[in-house]
Order: structure tokens, then C-alpha cells, then sequence
């Protein structure tokens, strides 16, 4: 069968294996990272405010903010819509990978007779691995996604302008290289950061596949230079001079820099077991659970783990020549975990960080038998059709079990269920347990989920608890008192997360729509400044604390106490330059009729409020009403 059929055939099983789970319904973060696209459909927000809104990572992902936008032009506002965009996105990576793997292949004497079926393979595996269900059927991981569809361009132009090179097309070559490239890899920096593995990865091409052939050796140098070197100093010059920019998350988290590194062995190597071996029951979204190694031998597995690591490695590098596939695909895996894997204060572990690596050891793996000798005994079969056989049998198994966990995402109740059974010391799968059982009018299974959580051996598991249990009762209506939720935040950490964020939000919302029997809005607010105190030793310009006291100065106001609301207000206002904290603080000077310092602060919010933002003018709006009515 030719190349390109094997590549369509797994395409149409691709789509096939997945229109069941197109059906399933948002999760997490979907939501209010949508929400603008509906007020966009609505009315209600400027297309602008949309795509240039977003406050996602450190370049707001723009162009998958449009790309968004377009699915709900065409299909709605709804999960199936996104969904959809996102299988479709799923096939353009997996044809935009085969170019890249066909050429890679081509460079490799061993295997360039075969490029084109063996990259179809390769495409082939990776397109139906059961590790991408999470990322394609997870609406708001079209970042991941077109991250992905956009590195993996930028190779294919990479590897085109190198044969140039090789060619004499010099100036080809150096359109490819800086223009075509950095277009690409900016529209991947835009879609999500992991993009910026794009010129490491290209590094890693060139040491497996082009290190013997030394032509234009200036325009590799001033390529390299510039988009490897120089941005790779910038990093370093930021961690020397100003690490808050990319180190201050670990404020929020209850691991530090060092234990995360560490952490990160283990989580490499299960990356690893689990896209050879595929433990479909263990996938999903609730690894929250997952803990961190606080030393070399606690766990054990984190020391194996990086041993296992560096041997790994030691092998590729020792046979680079005899299998530079081998290398390639190795290190394209570590490389393009070099993002969310690394010094970044990310959760530990997420299965759809593999979306790009998972290519890179896969195809490690179709490098793995130059190692062995060429006269190896087969007996019945000869290599490519043992390649064969194996190859089809690993797709087949692959399709099944990516259908099975496509039949799992219909809805959300059996995606939940999976969690649970596997991960039931999960904040977010007990979260979520509570969440769908409230939905249900079963509020004991809310609080049974809250008791389970109640169990948890993760202190600030026991805080969301017991915070949740206040809400959960104050939705109830059973009576609440002040000393509820002062035993409630008994056990408040050092420091605040965004765990606590919604959590305090969800609270402080159901007080003002319905009240909360004794526990007013002025005991709320002073909870949530006890919660600050207790953790004054962390930065102010953490986001989860100038996000808790952007809330207490909202409940301070509710509550009457304009002085106090004026104080977390300005410290939310300083700390972070937010502007709906400054809107805030705006409307507490016009209130207490602070003229001056309203009309100060308004100047400055509308110099840096754009015109498209409809619900920030309306606040500014209703600062200059309270001026206009002094």
C-alpha cells in the first residue's frame, strides 16, 4: 500500500475513533476562557477585546482566541463546535508531521529508502495514540494544539531551506529560514509558549542528521544566533536580574524550584511508559494528585528516574551516527518538554504536554533497530515485514483504546467516574464530584465529596473542604455562623493559591445573592483578610493574593467598611496595575469622595483601557457617574 494511502486510511480512522467524544461537554477552564467568544456572538464584547483580551500565559494567545472565534462563527457556541475545530486541527498536525518525519527519514541512511511509509507509520501511531484524547477532546487545548501545528511547520520549512542550503539555493534558504520561520514560530508564540521550542528542536535535527556537512556554516551560525542564542541569554539574564518574572508562581505552589526539577524525572519517565504502553484506565484530567519528590529518594523512583534519564540518553548520544533517528527522536521528546517541564511554575504533570514530544519518541522508537545487527535471524519473517506486523499491531490497539476513551468523554459524568476510580485523592475530581451532584439536587453526594476530600493527606485539600463545606452550607440554608468559617480557615496555608480563589469567590457570591444566615458580609471579608495575614509573608505580587484582596476589598464595600475596602483595593491596585482592581478602587475614592485621587486613577485607567473593552468602559462609566453626582 503506498505511503500516502496508509496516511489517509489513519486519518479516516482518526475521525472515526473520535466523533463519539465530539459530543462531550466543556471542562474546567473551557468556560471562562469561551465566555468572551459568546459575548462576542451576544453583542457584548468588540471581536478585539476577544483576541487581544485574553490574559492567558505571558503573550495572551491571540491567534487561538481567533481561531475560536471562527469555530463559533461557523458551528455555535457549543462543545461540539470547538471540538470539531480541534479534530480537524488533530489531522493538519498529524499531515504537517509526516512531512517533517518523511524528511528527517530521508537523511538517514538506513532508513531513507523507506521515509515515506515509515513516516506514515510514525503519523499514523501518533494520530491514534490514546494520550491525545485529553488535548483534542478538551476544547481549550487547541492552544496545545495549534502550538503544536505551528512548531511542527516551521520544522518542515526548516528542514525544506536546509536541502537548499545543501543545494546552493542560498537565498531560498535564508527566505525559509528568516522570514517563513520566525512568522511561524511567532504564530505558535501566540497560540501557546510551548512554541518556543521550535529553534532548540531545529538544533536537535542538525546534530542528528546535517553535523557532517559543513556548507554555509555563517548563515547556521547567525540562524542559531539568533533565534537559540540570544533568546536563551535573554532567559538568563531575566533569572539573574529579575526572577520574580518567571519564577514568582512558586509563591502559590506547595513545592519549591528545586523539588519541581526533581519531580519532573518522574513525570518524563511516566511520560515515557505510558506512550509505549498505554494504561488507558490511568489518562485523564485529575492528576492534581501527583506528588512531588522532595528529595533524590523521596521517592525512591525519583533517583531511578533520572539515572534511567541520563542512560537514555547516554545511548542516543553514543550511537548518534549508527542511528541518528534514534537521537533525533530522544531528544525532540526531552527538547519539547523544555517548556512546561522545566524551571516554570506549572502543576507537575499533564498529559497533554506529550502532544508534540509524543512524535519525537515515537519516533525514537522506528530508530531503535539500527542498533541491531543487519544479519539478525528473523526466521519466518524478513525486517520490514516484522516492522510491518508490529507497526499495525501497535495502531490497531491504539485505535480501540482511543475509541474506548472517546466513548469516556461523551460525558462528563463517566470522564468523573474514571478520575474518581483512579485518582480519588483529586481536588479537582472531588471538586467536580460536588459540583455535578448540586446539579443533581444531591446535596449529600456534595458533601459526601467534601468529606472525602476532608481525608486527604494535602493540607490545603482539607482548607478547599472545609471552605466548600461553609458555601455548601449557606446554599442549603442551614444556619452558618462566624465561628464556621473561622474553623474553616484554621488550617489556612503561608501562602494562597488559586485553589482558594474560586473557592472564596463561589462563597462570597452566594452571601450577597441569598445571605448566609449569621455569617454575614462583613465576617466573610474578615476571613478573607485573615487568610491574607496568614500569608503576609508571601509576595503581594503574587497573582492568587492580589487576587484574593481584589475580593476582600469588593466584600469590605459590600459590607459597608469603605476604609478597609479602600486599603486591600490600593494593594491589589499597586501589586498588580489590574485593571478591574483600578476600576474598583476608582469607584471607592468617588464614594468616599476622594475627588483627586478618583479623577487621578480614572486618567489612568483610561489611557490604558482600550475601546473595544465594553466592560471595562462601563465601569469606568460608573466612576464618572459618582464624580458627576458629587
Amino acid at each position: 500500500m503506498p505511503a500516502r494511502a496508509v496516511l489517509l486510511v489513519a486519518m479516516v480512522i482518526t475521525a472515526f475513533v473520535y466523533w463519539a467524544g465530539l459530543s462531550g461537554p466543556f471542562m474546567f477552564d473551557d468556560v471562562p476562557n469561551l465566555n468572551p467568544v459568546q459575548n462576542w456572538l451576544n453583542g457584548e464584547m468588540s471581536w478585539q477585546s476577544v483576541v487581544w483580551g485574553n490574559q492567558s500565559g505571558m503573550f495572551g494567545r491571540s491567534v487561538s482566541m481567533a481561531s475560536f472565534l471562527l469555530s463559533a462563527e461557523i458551528w455555535g457556541h457549543n462543545p461540539f463546535s470547538y471540538k470539531l475545530g480541534n479534530l480537524i486541527i488533530h489531522l493538519a498536525c498529524g499531515l504537517i508531521g509526516w512531512q517533517v518525519i518523511r524528511r528527517l527519514l530521508a537523511e538517514d541512511p538506513r532508513l531513507s529508502a523507506h521515509a515515506d511509509m515509515v513516516a506514515s507509520i510514525v503519523a499514523a501511531l501518533w494520530l491514534l495514540h490514546p494520550i491525545n484524547v485529553s488535548t483534542v477532546l478538551y476544547s481549550v487545548q487547541r492552544m496545545a494544539q495549534l502550538s503544536t501545528l505551528f512548531v511542527l511547520a516551521s520544522l518542515w520549512v526548516y528542514l525544506i531551506a536546509r536541502r537548499q542550503l545543501i543545494a546552493g539555493q542560498t537565498r531560498r534558504a535564508m527566505l525559509g529560514w528568516f522570514v517563513l520561520f520566525p512568522l511561524l514560530m511567532l504564530a505558535g508564540l501566540l497560540s501557546k509558549e510551548n512554541a518556543a521550542v521550535a529553534p532548540a528542536l531545529c538544533l536537535v535535527v542538525e546534530l542528528a542528521y546535517f553535523m557532517a556537512r559543513p556548507e554555509q556554516k555563517r548563515i547556521k551560525q547567525a540562524f542559531f544566533g539568533l533565534f537559540l542564542v540570544l533568546p536563551a541569554l535573554a532567559v538568563v539574564g531575566v533569572l539573574l536580574f529579575a526572577p520574580g518574572r518567571l519564577l514568582s508562581g512558586y509563591a502559590e505552589r506547595d513545592f519549591t524550584l528545586i523539588e519541581r526539577l526533581l519531580t519532573q524525572s518522574r513525570a518524563l519517565m511516566d511520560y515515557v511508559v505510558t506512550i509505549l504502553i498505554p494504561r488507558t484506565p490511568l489518562l485523564g484530567l485529575y492528576t492534581d494528585d501527583f506528588q512531588p519528590s522532595t528529595g533524590l529518594l523521596s521517592p525512591p523512583t525519583t533517583l531511578l528516574s533520572l539515572l534511567a534519564l541520563l542512560l537514555i540518553s547516554a545511548v542516543a548520544i553514543r550511537f548518534r551516527k549508527r542511528a541518528p533517528t534514534l537521537f533525533a527522536g530522544w531528544f525532540f521528546f526531552l527538547v519539547a518538554h523544555g517548556v512546561e517541564s522545566s524551571i516554570v511554575a506549572l502543576e507537575l504533570y499533564f498529559e497533554h504536554r506529550n502532544y508534540l514530544p509524543a512524535f519525537g519518541l515515537i519516533l525514537a522508537v522506528v530508530g531503535l533497530p539500527a542498533l541491531l545487527p543487519k544479519d539478525v535471524p528473523l526466521n519466518v519473517f524478513t525486517p520490514k515485514q516484522l516492522g510491518f506486523l508490529i507497526a499495525g499491531g501497535f495502531a490497531l490497539s491504539f485505535a480501540f483504546a482511543t475509541a474506548g476513551r472517546s466513548n469516556v468523554w461523551q460525558a462528563g459524568d463517566t470522564i468523573l467516574a474514571q478520575g474518581l476510580k483512579h485518582h480519588p485523592d483529586s481536588m479537582r475530581a472531588q471538586l467536580e464530584r460536588a459540583t455535578i451532584a448540586m446539579h443533581q439536587g444531591d446535596i449529600k453526594g456534595s458533601y459526601d465529596a467534601f468529606a472525602d476530600l476532608l481525608t486527604s493527606k494535602n493540607p490545603r485539600n482539607r482548607v478547599i473542604s472545609r471552605l466548600s463545606w461553609v458555601t455548601l452550607d449557606c446554599i442549603s440554608r442551614k444556619p452558618v455562623a462566624p465561628s464556621d468559617l473561622q474553623r474553616a480557615l484554621a488550617e489556612a496555608r503561608p501562602n494562597l493559591s488559586m485553589a482558594e480563589v474560586p473557592q472564596l469567590r463561589l462563597l462570597a457570591r452566594v452571601s450577597k445573592e441569598q445571605g448566609c444566615g449569621q455569617l454575614t458580609d462583613s465576617a466573610i471579608a474578615d476571613g478573607i483578610a485573615f487568610m491574607l495575614d496568614r500569608a503576609a509573608a508571601q509576595p503581594d505580587s503574587s497573582r492568587s493574593k492580589w487576587l484574593t484582596r481584589f475580593l476582600a476589598s469588593e466584600m469590605f464595600l459590600h459590607a459597608g467598611r469603605m476604609a478597609e475596602a479602600q486599603k486591600q483595593a490600593e494593594l491589589a491596585w499597586a501589586a498588580s496595575g489590574d485593571l478591574p482592581v483600578g476600576a474598583l478602587l476608582s469607584q471607592i475614592y468617588a464614594l468616599r469622595k476622594m475627588k483627586p485621587e478618583a479623577r487621578q486613577l480614572l486618567a489612568t485607567l483610561e489611557k490604558r483601557m482600550k475601546p473595544y473593552d465594553k466592560p471595562g468602559q462601563a465601569e469606568l462609566a460608573k466612576t464618572r457617574t459618582l464624580l458627576d453626582q458629587q
